[in-house]
């Protein structure tokens, strides 16, 4: 991920590196990341640096200090492959077993099979140019509507 200032992120097994176009330089478990086996990063609209985690789930770097999101926030499960931010500022992320979370600024909302997930593995998110979000993952490609998910097959959606 290239961040605003032009630094290139990387997440690894071994944390989390930032390259600045002269050095590297890992920010691990013992910076208070919460998890070393980063799969994904993303620079928020404010700033902020987001984490997904193979084993710990997410946690967000606002500069100064890392927030680890956890069941208190509303938040279950601990495996985290993709962070999205859509074009309204919401932060998006799928959890193995749980389905995906929309975060707001101010809570974390979960979408499961109830909403039409027919799988709770999805793997990424994507924007396209007339505002649609769609996920991908295990047993398909899903749109969500603003409400709930369509699931896409070759032979279109399907309800």
């Amino acid at each position: 991920m290239e961040d605003s200032k032009g630094n290139l992120w990387f997440g690894t097994s071994g944390g989390a590196y930032v390259y600045d176009g002269e050095s590297l330089t890992n920010i691990s478990e013992e910076d208070g990341l919460c998890s070393d086996s980063v799969n994904c990063i993303l620079e928020d609209k404010d700033g902020d640096f987001w984490f997904a985690t193979h084993h710990m789930g997410v946690c967000r770097y606002d500069g100064t200090s890392f927030t680890h999101v956890t069941a208190q926030d509303g938040v279950n499960g601990t495996e985290v492959w993709d962070l999205y931010e859509d074009s309204t500022g919401n932060i998006w992320f799928p959890v193995e077993g749980f389905g995906v979370y929309r975060y707001d600024g101010k809570s974390f909302t979960n979408f499961s099979k109830e909403d039409g997930l027919a799988s709770h593995a999805i793997q990424c998110t994507y924007e396209d140019g007339e505002g649609r979000l769609w996920f991908g993952g295990w047993l398909g490609l899903y749109r969500f509507d603003g409400e709930s998910f369509i699931n896409y097959t070759r032979l279109g959606p399907w309800q």
